[in-house]
């Protein structure tokens, strides 16, 4: 059975509406029994001023030759197209790659209500009022190390749901959205156009390769390869 998609971003503002965009974004794949199968991560040149440099750590010299999301998109949905994607807070980062994918003309389904939020699960699963990811993962007893960056935030969600797995009934409940994230149409892209550039982690270079035909789900073209660490 197909599994996860968990994911994070890092922006220049808090929305696309008023042309903020995606710098960075982090897919980490985990199978349905949230065992994990590999990771991608790419800075991203999203065209504008790059925001709250204190924030994010990304300055306008790091992502000068960055690729586009144009150049990545076709690949990013292989990676997400028959999973269930989480994330935490997911609906921030839901609209921002919604408005990405949207302005280079694919339709995805990729709306908050289609995706599984850590934060929201916490409420249940967690006793501590503060619902950050890093408090979340200080009570669930998750490393979260490099905060801020889209990989290390996303490796800590995805430490976070694994924590959510083992804790809650089988079938867990959210397994209603896993089956329609499933059955959700994503754009159909052949497998030489989901072949992005290199990801581009800054020094440009890419890390090691893992082949991950075997995992992608039956209906979409699986990706050539996804960068892992």
């Amino acid at each position: 059975m197909p599994g996860y998609a968990v994911l994070d971003t890092e922006t220049t503002g808090f929305s696309p509406a008023t042309g903020d965009r995606v710098l960075e974004v982090a897919v980490v794949l985990l199978d349905s029994a949230a065992r994990f199968e590999g990771e991608w991560e790419t800075l991203l040149n999203p065209g504008r001023g790059v925001g709250p440099e204190h924030i994010h750590g990304i300055t306008p010299a790091i992502i000068e030759h960055a690729p586009g999301f144009a150049d990545v998109a076709a690949y990013l949905a292989n990676l997400l197209a028959g999973r269930l994607v989480v994330g935490h807070n997911v609906a921030f980062d839901a609209r921002f790659l919604h408005a990405e994918f949207e302005a280079v003309g694919m339709a995805v389904p990729l709306q908050a209500n289609r995706c599984l939020c850590t934060q929201a699960l916490a409420r249940d699963l967690l006793p501590g009022p503060k619902r950050t990811l890093a408090a979340c993962c200080e009570q669930a007893g998750v490393d979260h190390t490099n905060a801020h960056s889209a990989l290390g935030d996303t490796r800590a969600t995805a430490e976070l749901l694994r924590y959510f797995v083992r804790h809650s009934p089988v079938p867990a409940p959210w397994r209603a959205l896993h089956d329609g994230a499933v059955r959700a149409r994503w754009p159909v892209v052949g497998r030489s156009a989901a072949a992005p550039p290199a990801a581009w982690l800054g020094g440009g270079q890419a890390e090691g390769m893992l082949d991950l035909a075997s995992v992608m789900p039956a209906q979409a073209p699986a990706p050539v390869r996804v960068l892992t660490r």
